[in-house]
């Protein structure tokens, strides 16, 4: 009996055992980490699309005082040239319809050569059909 006792408690004694502490992310359910990582991605996707609103608000409101800038500049110069502006406005009207017509002419002429060129070949294909 003593024996029996002796072997029992020397091998209690050398037998480790582990405690079972659970970590926080092993008991999460599958569901519950999907949120989780739907929820980082919702908040990283958030963050940038909030830069990229920043950044073209800040290029609106530059190309506004760009622009502004630009168009009181233009104002002054126009005002001097203006005159010659229109002068040549009109030079350009007038050699635009110029060729706009010649374009025209050409145009007609070639649909007119392209015309007689289907009805001879017409007249051709019923001499050769009525042989």
């Amino acid at each position: 009996m003593f024996r029996t006792t002796f072997a029992s408690s020397i091998r209690s004694s050398f037998v480790a055992t582990r405690a079972f502490h659970p970590s926080p992310v092993a008991s999460k359910t599958v569901k519950e980490k999907v949120a989780d990582v739907a929820d980082k991605v919702n908040k990283k996707v958030g963050k940038g699309l909030a830069s990229a609103i920043d950044k073209g608000e800040e290029m609106t409101h530059s190309t506004k005082e760009t622009l502004a800038s630009a168009a009181d500049k233009m104002k002054d110069e126009t005002g001097f040239g203006s005159h010659t502006a229109q002068q040549k406005a009109e030079e350009l009207s007038e050699t635009t319809k110029d060729k706009v017509n010649e374009a025209s002419n050409v145009a007609g002429q070639k649909l007119n050569e392209a015309t007689a060129k289907a009805r001879d070949k017409k007249d051709e294909i019923k001499k050769a059909a009525g042989q």
